[in-house]
C-alpha cells in the first residue's frame, strides 16, 4: 500500500534540478540520466526538474567542453544557486 502525504519538499531534488538547468545552460555538457518527478514541484518549471533517490534515481551527465568545470553551489535557506565555469590551463 502506497501513503502520499502533501508536505514541503525540495532537500536533495531542489539542489539536483538546480544543477540540472545549469547543465543545460552549458552547450558541452551533456546529459545522460535525469529523471522527472511524478508530480509537479514548486521551484522550477514543468519539465525542468531532475529528481534523485538514493539506489534508483540519479542524475549524471559528461563534461564534453575539453577543460576541468568548477561547479558552485549557495543557498540562502529558501533558494539555492549553481554556476558552472571552465577551469582554462595557463
Amino acid at each position: 500500500m502506497e501513503i502520499k502525504q502533501k508536505d514541503f519538499g525540495g532537500g536533495n531534488c531542489q539542489v539536483s534540478s538546480t544543477l540540472y538547468n545549469a547543465v543545460l545552460s552549458v552547450s558541452s555538457l551533456k546529459v545522460t540520466e535525469r529523471h522527472e518527478h511524478s508530480n509537479d514541484v514548486p521551484y522550477v518549471k514543468d519539465g525542468k526538474d531532475a529528481a534523485v533517490a538514493y539506489g534508483s534515481y540519479d542524475f549524471k551527465f559528461i563534461n564534453n567542453t575539453g577543460y576541468d568545470i568548477k561547479i558552485k553551489a549557495s543557498t540562502d535557506g529558501l533558494n539555492v544557486t549553481i554556476s558552472i565555469n571552465s577551469i582554462k590551463a595557463i
